[in-house]
């Protein structure tokens, strides 16, 4: 069988089985399992493939027309450019979180040019101390410390499978950063940071039942669960933040599409912090809400 007729056929079992963007898919584990890239498979598409390839590549489409993730399979994920490491002990990186950590850049880089205020103009001529809170893989965390050189960063979480994948992932960027298990806030102590980022966890425990084979059948549930009104942790988060945030401090939250006005109104009414700005991903829909503690 030749190269695009398997590829094709792969694509078609993949289609049958409901998985969306079924010839990416296909493409993907041809180029996982032979180490070609698209050029590479489109060079050699009228080139005959020994009955062992077909086997392997086929047993790779089987697995993930049984719905299981491209990256469960694949085990990385590109993130900002970077690869990062993915078991199902760690949500799977989006594109969408992206906007997160493109904004929480553009912060750091702002104030360290603008420098207004006493405050900003210290944090201008040394490192961001960041918090990426709830961290997962790390994907947050270690891609704004490899796009921001003066961002030294703290990453937690209460998964220790996730932290050690996390982990794993710092090694491979060479990034330095530190690594703290426990619960939200718990294991920083007192500690206080220059800019908290996370990507809690904010679908609505009614919902989980209407996403994706992929990613409820998956991915690990505690990052997922946001509780009834999928505001819990977002609860905790405003709560505290204020006591490890440092004087103008920025928090960066990653939001459900729906979730912008009512994020904007807790932020308000906790009187800790400025303005908040909810900022949409490309489709238009809410994605990241972002705030400071208020000028003293």
């Amino acid at each position: 069988m030749k190269t695009r007729i398997l590829i094709k056929e792969g694509e078609y079992r993949l289609s049958r089985a409901g998985c969306m963007d079924a010839k990416l898919d296909a493409e993907e584990l041809y180029c996982f399992m032979t180490g070609y890239d698209r050029v590479g498979i489109f060079l050699r598409a009228d080139e005959d493939v020994d009955t062992d390839t077909e086997n392997q590549y086929m047993d790779l489409i089987a697995r993930r027309a049984e719905r299981i993730p491209l990256q469960h399979i694949t085990g990385v994920q590109e993130f900002m450019g970077y690869r990062f490491k993915v078991t199902p002990d760690v949500l799977v990186p989006r594109q969408d979180t992206e906007i997160l950590v493109s904004e929480a850049a553009s912060v750091i880089r702002q104030v360290r040019r603008e420098a207004p205020t006493f405050f900003r103009r210290i944090r201008g001529n040394r490192e961001w101390s960041v918090l990426d809170l709830c961290c997962g893989s790390g994907a947050i965390g270690l891609s704004l410390a490899k796009i921001c050189d003066n961002a030294e960063v703290t990453l937690t979480d209460l998964s220790e499978a996730a932290l050690k994948v996390a982990e794993e992932n710092a090694k491979s960027l060479r990034v330095n950063a530190k690594f703290l298990q426990g619960d939200m806030f718990e294991p920083v102590g007192d500690k206080k940071f220059d800019m908290i980022v996370t990507n809690p966890p904010y679908i609505r425990t009614n919902m989980i039942a209407m996403l994706q084979e992929e990613v409820k059948d998956h991915e690990p549930m505690m990052a997922l669960d946001g509780g009834r009104d999928g505001l819990n942790y977002y609860r905790t988060i405003i709560a505290e933040a204020e006591r490890h945030l440092k004087p103008e401090g920025y928090l960066l939250m990653e939001i459900g599409y729906d979730q912008g006005e009512v994020l904007r109104k807790m932020l308000k009414d906790s009187g800790v912090f400025g303005p908040a700005e909810v900022l949409k991903d490309l489709p238009g829909r809410d994605r990241v809400v972002k705030c400071s503690i208020k000028k003293r």
